[in-house]
């Protein structure tokens, strides 16, 4: 499993600094960035051995197949995530409702855990939802993630871990990932490399959670 996290780390980082390459200081546009994501992620798929990541069992007795629970999934991010996973705090569903304008009534269960701190922004949210309302839910998330990069404007350590953030819908399941921990070190070689680190882990924190839902 080392060996396979640590491939799909240097596929990534190579795809990021190619996204890096002839970009001077706030040159990143929100379209270069969706092809960005776009553009690691068809990588990353494509090349790191899903087989190494043991993410769901067979039942011994009855050889039935057994899936993660929200909470399980969120284990598999943090141990993969390790020290650079932030998020600490678990939200309510009145809470989640506040943030985001997703009701109870549109899912059948939800994770959502962030830091404790509004002024610090790791985020990890997943969104199992009825089938008649995960568009809704999409939408729903979009707007959220649009409303974090306004509020961030003025903190750019943050306004780069927003843009950078992704919302990846797995079967009916709606994940938006927030992460990329301490940036400090990268602050001053611009906003990019911000982005940057911070797609590799968000990208890190999917590749688990997809291959967990869909097998």
């Amino acid at each position: 499993m080392k060996n396979s996290i640590c491939k799909m780390i240097i596929i990534i980082m190579a795809c990021s600094l190619f996204l890096l390459s002839g970009c001077g200081e706030e040159s990143m546009s929100e379209e270069d960035l969706v092809d960005g994501r776009s553009a690691v992620r068809e990588q990353s798929v494509k090349d790191v051995e899903a087989g190494n990541f043991p993410l769901f069992w067979e039942n011994a007795e009855w050889g039935e197949r057994q899936f993660y629970t929200l909470s399980e999934l969120e284990k598999e991010v943090k141990d993969l995530l390790g020290d650079n996973y932030w998020p600490e705090v678990n939200l309510s569903k009145a809470e989640l409702e506040k943030l985001t304008g997703i009701t109870e009534d549109m899912y059948v269960d939800f994770l959502a855990e962030k830091q404790a701190f509004d002024a610090h922004i790791d985020t990890l949210m997943i969104i199992h939802a009825k089938e008649d309302y995960v568009g809704t839910i999409e939408q729903a998330m979009e707007t959220y993630r649009s409303a974090l990069i306004e509020q961030n404007k003025n903190y750019p350590q943050n306004l780069s871990k927003a843009r950078a953030s992704r919302i990846e819908t797995i079967d009916d399941y709606i994940c938006f990932v927030q992460l990329g921990a301490d940036t400090t070190s990268l602050a001053d070689k611009g906003q990019e490399a911000v982005m940057a680190h911070c797609l590799e882990e968000n990208e890190k924190a999917l590749y688990v959670l997809e291959q967990a839902i869909l097998q």
